[in-house]
C-alpha cells in the first residue's frame, strides 16, 4: 500500500469519527487499532489534514476489490462503534458504497456503465448544508425529463420521508414564474441592495429561464467550478456534507468544500432513488423527515433555494488564464503564468521534466481522442505531478479554483479539469523573443 493510500485512509477515518461531532473512546480505540493494521504513521495522519474526503476516496479506487471491501468493513465498524449511525455517517457510507464497492456494471453487455464519483466545490461553511438530491445533466435528455415529470410528486414525497429534498430545476423555475414579477425583484433588491436595476433584471431572468443544462453549465461547471465531468450523463447529485481543510486545529486559513456524490442514472430514476434511500435507511439510526409548506407565490430563502440565489447574485471569483510560457531565453527556466484580467501575471517555475509533463497533460486532455496523459508516459510521473502541484500551491496560495489548474488522475490517465477556453501557449512571433502571442491550447501545434 502506498503512502498516498495510507494518507487517504487516515482522512476517511477522521471524517467518520468526527461525523457526529462526538469523539467516543471506542472510536479512538478503533482508530488506533486500524492505524496499526494499515501501518499509518503520525506524518501520514498529519498529511491527511491537507486533503479532502473526495480526494481520499478517489485515491482508494486504485485498491483491489478485496482491499476496498476490507476497508469498507472497517469504516462501517467505526460508524457503528457507538451503536448509533447519524445522518452524516450514513451519507459518508453511501459515498463509499457507490464509489468503492459498486462493481463495473455493463450497460449493454459490452460498454461499461458510467461510474459514480465524488466532486467538490469551495464554499462557505454553511453552504448546501441540508440533504439534497438534484437531477443533473450536461445536455438535455428528453426521455429522462419526461420520466421525472411523470414521477416528480412521488419522488418528492419519498425523499422527504427520509430527510432529503428532491430538486428538479424546471419545477423550481415554475415556482418563480408563478410569483408576481415585481415581488421577486423586490426580494432580490432587498437581499442584494448593491445590485443595479439591470443586474436585478438579469438575476430575475436567470431564475425564471434556468434549465437543467443551464444549472450544470452556468452554475455548477462555470460559476462554481465544480469538478464534474464536462459531458455528464443524466445523474443524481447528492450533497454529502462539508469537507474542512485542514480538518483539525492548525495554523493558517481553513478552507471549506461542499462535496457531492454524482450517480449516473443507468436504470429508472425511481429504482435508483429507492436503492439510495434503502441503503440510507438501513444504516441511519436517527430517522428524520421534512415538512415544508408548499404554498404558492412565496419566495423560499432556505436550503437549496438560498444557496442557488446567493450564487446567482454574488460576483464570481476571478479565475486567471493558464499560459504555458516555455523556456525563458535569458534565465533558461521553464515557466507557466497565471494571467489575470488586468494583465497581471504570476509565474511558477518548473524543472524541464515537470514542465513537459504539465504541458503534455494539457495537450492530451484537450486535443487527444484518448483524453489524458497515460500513467505510463514516464516511470516517475506520479511523484513529478505531486511535486508540480505542490509548487502551484506554495507559489500562488491564494489562487481561486486551484484544483482546476492541477493535473489529477482519472483511471489510467492524468487530466486537466480547467475549461479549455482558459488554457494558452505563449509563442514567440519574432527571433528576438520580445514579441509573442498567446495561442489557445486547441490551436497550438507543437513543432
Amino acid at each position: 500500500m502506498t503512502k498516498e493510500q495510507r494518507t487517504a485512509i487516515a482522512r476517511i477515518f477522521n471524517d467518520m469519527i468526527k461525523a457526529d461531532n462526538i469523539i467516543e473512546e471506542s472510536e479512538v480505540k478503533n482508530m488506533k487499532r486500524l492505524m496499526s493494521e494499515y501501518a499509518i504513521t503520525h506524518q501520514e495522519m498529519s498529511d491527511a489534514r491537507k486533503i479532502r474526503f473526495s480526494d481520499a476516496v478517489n485515491t482508494l479506487k486504485e485498491l483491489s476489490v478485496r482491499e476496498r471491501k476490507a476497508f469498507f468493513d472497517h469504516i462501517y465498524d467505526i460508524a457503528l462503534s457507538d451503536n448509533i449511525c447519524v445522518p452524516r455517517e450514513a451519507l459518508l457510507l453511501i459515498a463509499l458504497q457507490y464509489c468503492l464497492m459498486e462493481d463495473a456494471k455493463k450497460a449493454d453487455g459490452t460498454i461499461p456503465a458510467p461510474k459514480p464519483y465524488l466532486i467538490s466545490c469551495p464554499t462557505g461553511e454553511a453552504s448546501f448544508n441540508d440533504q439534497y438530491m438534484v437531477y443533473l445533466e450536461s445536455s438535455y435528455d428528453e426521455e429522462r425529463n419526461e420520466e421525472l415529470k411523470q414521477h416528480f410528486r412521488l419522488l418528492v414525497t419519498i425523499t422527504r420521508l427520509c430527510g432529503f429534498n428532491f430538486i428538479y430545476i424546471p419545477k423550481m423555475v415554475e415556482e418563480f414564474r408563478g410569483m408576481n414579477e415585481q415581488y421577486v425583484k423586490d426580494v432580490i433588491s432587498y437581499m442584494a441592495p448593491n445590485l443595479e436595476e439591470a443586474i436585478i433584471q438579469q438575476v430575475y431572468d436567470r431564475l425564471c429561464d434556468m434549465t437543467t443544462v443551464d444549472f450544470f453549465r452556468n452554475v455548477l461547471y462555470e460559476r462554481l467550478q465544480v469538478k464534474a465531468l464536462h459531458n455528464t450523463p443524466p445523474s443524481l447529485l447528492i450533497n454529502i456534507g462539508t469537507s474542512v481543510v485542514p480538518f483539525c486545529s492548525a495554523g493558517g486559513s481553513i478552507q471549506y468544500y461542499t462535496e457531492f456524490l454524482c450517480i449516473p442514472i443507468s436504470s429508472g430514476i425511481l429504482t435508483l432513488v429507492d436503492d439510495i434511500l434503502g441503503f440510507y435507511q438501513s444504516k441511519v439510526s436517527i430517522r428524520q423527515s421534512i415538512t415544508i409548506n408548499d404554498s404558492k407565490g412565496q419566495f423560499k430563502y432556505f436550503g437549496f433555494y438560498k444557496a442557488l440565489f446567493d450564487f446567482l447574485v454574488a460576483p464570481p471569483p476571478v479565475a486567471p488564464d493558464l499560459v504555458f510560457l516555455g523556456q525563458d531565453m535569458k534565465t533558461g527556466r521553464y515557466q507557466v503564468a497565471f494571467k489575470f484580467d488586468d494583465g497581471n501575471e504570476k509565474k511558477v517555475t518548473f524543472t524541464p521534466k515537470e514542465y513537459d509533463i504539465y504541458l503534455q497533460v494539457a495537450l492530451k486532455t484537450y486535443k487527444s481522442r484518448t483524453r489524458g496523459l497515460p500513467v505510463t508516459y514516464d516511470k516517475h510521473i506520479k511523484p513529478t505531478i505531486a511535486h508540480l502541484k505542490s509548487k502551484i500551491s506554495s507559489d500562488i496560495p491564494d489562487l481561486n479554483y486551484s484544483d482546476q489548474y492541477k493535473p489529477e488522475r482519472d483511471g489510467n490517465a492524468y487530466v486537466m479539469r480547467l475549461d479549455k477556453s482558459k488554457v494558452f501557449v505563449r509563442v514567440r512571433t519574432s527571433n528576438c523573443g520580445y514579441d509573442y502571442e498567446d495561442i489557445p491550447i486547441l490551436k497550438y501545434d507543437k513543432k
